[in-house]
């Protein structure tokens, strides 16, 4: 192999004509890069960072799609969730009737305040009064199509004269009962004397009882919504927006605390106790998390330029040399993203950390371009013969360091997680876009900073270079040492008796502390009916079938199967209508009967007991329209009640006279999926029941929660088993000879084993976001190894031994350790985020880089240098 082949000609040669062109034409390239950079700046002032689970998980999770479509198109779920309770260090703490009048109070004014009345759909702190009104117009009246055939035949089996009599006196014994059992079994008596409650409990009929008046009558309001100790109410409150509108998350959240607030001041003021109000749900987490996403991005950013900057000057000695690279390649992969934000103007929050990440990386190309060019320019060659040389040795080494980078984040293009997928192709571009801008702007820049300078007196002497001499004088040494403190870590690791596991707390895909998302645990805890509620979007092509698809959906969540693993109830359109397979039966069960003579049955029972007739009328009279049922409820009547209809369907499910095609159902279970292990039963056990049923998904965070889970399990070995694939392929084709392949991964196979270890040592979990580390360590691991091995190559064609090898070595041991130093802080600078993923996956690959200069360094060193003795 000759000199030229070995150095950067052949398939390289365009890029080095490339870096020539520019270095001859250096304020034609300088314009050019400030044209991209434009109107990649134009590009880039169009992308919004999206938290929203399809952004995450895409199209490729069933459950993440449908939860999307239940957050953006139903108004189900309640945006805002808040917690009004007396302030812990208050004097005095507020009784029930101050808190049920306070959140009376802060529920009209967010009602008729003019930032908020527009901008909300609906704020509640009690009960819908809307579902009395329905069941009492609706169901009461056609209560025997709700009760279906069998629970029919078991009311007219309650109108034979001996069961009215037997029923009637069994209410005179509990009647007697004394205290104040007997009180409340009195009131139960005199609501419903022929135990029709027991009936409908019995087959499914919800609130059956609300029909009867009381909860109706003029003046009476629905029950606050206490906590279980009472000690505090819940409000919830819906916005018009999705849940994706970042912007109205963060100003209706401002806002709404900003009312509360104001009533807070107002009821003090009052002489009334110190009462607090605090936020969670979607809106509020959504808000605080994009805003501390945001800053973290910045600063982090911001802390590793600096960072890189100080690193720089140590290296070079001299202030311009640190800007010049970090121009290069800033314009580099800002010209990359905005060439991505063109088909991709919303990212992840894990693609925004790709910045802070890249500023590691992308400086790498211009450090070894830079070092090879000041050993030219020491040589007493021209800054433009100088820019040329660095090119031609260089187009090699750098060209497969910033390919096997990008095989590493091609790795996680097939990821069934699409926030990794979009992470990867941002990486990929932006790697892309400093690699061209190394061959392009770098060579301009240098020409013109070093224009009319004097070659010997302008280059620097190469600074920690001669970190090759003090291996090169003990490498037994330092390889021993190095293979020691691998067998530390993989003993310590050993110890532990356990694999990597795979964390099951997704709010470490969260900023910490997060008091939204702290709240939000809370009310999931203290509220009844919090336990868990998990959504279950039923959709189909035809309408007439909805309702039928719903029911068996229904059912099937409420088998005995679902009932063991914690379902306690299933809401939903099939609470509000009638089973479409009942209706007939129903109608052929009351053929022929006359409601009229089997009510003045009961008023006659009544007349021989120690009850009032009086006392009843209005019980016969729910009786008589009971049993004699003037029509079948169905969707059109629930879309009369709008609060009623936009928790079951779709926005604008109803206009043009259309009939909606999706309804949602809600599964509520007894306690919330805390446990990684009780939440997997619980998600596997609804879809087995939900899989004989076309047309109903299991949505919801614990059911995306398994997916993200089950991708990462399946994803991680896929990655490593790609990166690694492309790597040695690459490495193969470029280097031809599988001795330098073996050579060029040794820094890669250390760097892996030595961070598995580590994080079993540690007990650091796997995690969606941690677990692209390996992946990406196999394309950046290697390239201390790529460029040490070029090396070596080089000397071993112009036929020299260890001295010329170690001549060779200085300058790019001088590069090597910046562009490990570089990349180290570039991960390091994650650390800084507060999302705990986030931070973890900076940790990991910061570890598993600072490992592979110990293996480039202490083990494939002193193996070249002991290849060159042996020549």
């Amino acid at each position: 192999m000759n000199e030229h082949a070995a150095s950067g000609g052949g398939v390289f040669s365009p890029l080095v004509r490339l870096a020539k062109t520019s270095a001859a034409n250096p304020w034609r390239a300088l314009v050019a890069s400030l044209v991209l950079l434009l109107l990649a700046a134009l590009s880039l002032s169009r992308v919004t960072i999206s938290t929203s689970l399809e952004a995450m998980l895409g199209g490729r999770s069933e459950s993440a799609v449908a939860f999307h479509r239940v957050v953006t198109e139903f108004e189900a779920g309640e945006s805002l969730l808040a917690i009004i309770e007396g302030d812990l260090q208050g004097a005095r703490q507020p009784t029930t009737d101050e808190l049920a009048a306070f959140a009376d109070d802060f529920v009209q004014s967010l009602t008729l305040h003019p930032t908020t009345r527009d901008r909300i759909s609906w704020v509640r702190c009690r009960e819908d009064p809307a579902f009395g009104e329905y069941f009492a117009r609706e169901v009461a009246p056609n209560g025997a199509y709700f009760l279906g055939s069998e629970g029919t035949r078991e009311v007219l089996a309650k109108f034979e004269l001996a069961a009215l009599d037997e029923q009637l006196a069994r209410n005179e014994a509990m009647i007697a009962s004394p205290g104040p059992a007997g009180e409340a079994l009195a009131q139960s008596v005199l609501r419903d004397p022929l135990r029709l409650y027991d009936i409908a409990g019995r087959h499914g009929v919800a609130r059956f009882d609300a029909s009867l008046g009381e909860f109706n009558a003029p003046g009476v309001q629905p029950p606050t919504e206490f906590s279980r100790d009472g000690r505090a109410v819940l409000v919830r409150i819906a916005s018009k927006a999705t849940i994706n509108d970042l912007d109205e998350a963060r100003r209706l959240t401002t806002d709404v605390q900003e009312i509360a607030a104001r009533v807070s001041q107002r009821h003090v003021e009052t002489s009334g106790p110190d009462i607090r109000v605090r936020l969670g749900g979607a809106y509020a987490i959504s808000a605080t998390s994009s805003g501390t996403i945001r800053r973290d991005s910045i600063i982090s950013t911001i802390v590793s330029v600096a960072l890189l900057y100080g690193l720089f000057v140590v290296f070079y000695r001299r202030w311009l040399t640190p800007i010049l690279i970090g121009v290069v390649a800033g314009v580099g992969m800002a010209v990359g993203f905005g060439v991505h934000a063109i088909g991709a103007p919303t990212v992840s929050p894990l693609a925004t950390a790709v910045a802070a990440l890249l500023a590691g990386l992308g400086v790498d190309y211009g450090i070894h371009f830079v070092s090879h060019f000041d050993e030219e320019r020491s040589r007493g060659l021209s800054s433009q013969d100088a820019t040329s040389n660095a090119a031609r040795v260089m187009a090699l080494p750098i060209t497969t360091n910033c390919f096997t980078s990008i095989f590493g984040f091609a790795s996680l293009w097939p990821s069934p997680i699409e926030m990794l997928s979009d992470f990867a192709t941002l990486g990929a571009v932006g790697l892309i876009g400093a690699w061209l801008a190394a061959f392009t702007l770098l060579p301009a820049l240098l020409v013109l900073t070093h224009r009319g300078k004097d070659a010997r007196s302008d280059a620097t002497t190469p600074r920690f270079g001669g970190v090759a001499d003090t291996i090169g004088r003990r490498p037994r040494l330092w390889f021993s040492s190095s293979l020691t403190l691998l067998a530390i870590a993989v003993g310590t690791a050993t110890l532990r008796g356990q694999l990597p596991q795979i964390e099951g707390d997704l709010t470490v895909l969260h900023p910490q502390p997060n008091e939204a998302l702290k709240t939000t645990e809370e009310i999931v805890t203290r509220f009844a009916g919090q336990g868990e509620m998990i959504p279950v979007l039923v959709r189909l092509d035809s309408p007439s079938e909805l309702v039928a698809r719903a029911v068996d959906a229904a059912t099937a969540l409420e088998s005995d199967e679902c009932r063991a693993v914690g379902v306690v109830d299933v809401l939903g359109v099939h609470r509000l209508v009638p089973d479409p397979q009942d209706v007939q039966a129903v109608d052929e069960t009351l053929r022929g009967i006359n409601a009229h003579e089997l009510v003045d049955r009961f008023r006659d029972a009544v007349d021989r007991s120690a009850f009032d007739r009086a006392q009843y009328e209005g019980y016969a009279t729910f009786l008589e329209r009971l049993l004699a049922p003037s029509k079948v409820p169905w969707i059109p009547d629930i879309a009369a009640f709008p609060s009623i209809a936009q928790r079951l369907f779709a926005r604008g499910a109803f206009d043009n006279s259309r009939q909606p095609t999706e309804t949602l159902l809600v599964v509520r279970l007894e306690k919330p999926l805390r446990d990684r292990e009780a939440r997997g039963l619980v998600v596997s056990t609804l879809r087995q029941a939900l899989a004989a049923v076309p047309g109903a998904t299991l949505a919801g965070l614990p059911a995306v929660s398994v997916e993200l889970e089950d991708s990462t399990k399946e994803g991680l070995p896929q990655s490593i088993a790609i990166s690694v694939c492309l790597v040695l392929c690459w490495l193969t084709i470029v280097f031809r000879r599988v001795m330098d392949v073996v050579l060029a991964l040794v820094p890669l196979v250390f760097a892996a084993v030595f961070t598995v270890a580590f994080m079993v040592a540690i007990g650091e979990k796997f995690n969606p976001i941690n677990s692209i580390a390996i992946p990406l360590l196999d394309g950046i691991a290697v390239d201390a190894g790529v460029f040490l091995v070029s090396v070596a190559r080089d000397a071993r064609t112009r036929g020299g031994g260890r001295v010329s090898l170690l001549a060779e070595l200085r300058p790019t041991m001088r590069a090597v350790l910046l562009a490990v130093a570089t990349t180290v802080t570039g991960f390091l600078s994650l650390t800084a985020t507060h999302t705990p993923a986030i931070r973890s996956l900076g940790m990991v690959a910061a570890v598993g880089i600072f490992a592979s200069l110990i293996g480039s360094m202490c083990v494939l060193v002193p193996w070249l240098l002991k290849r060159a003795d042996a020549r």
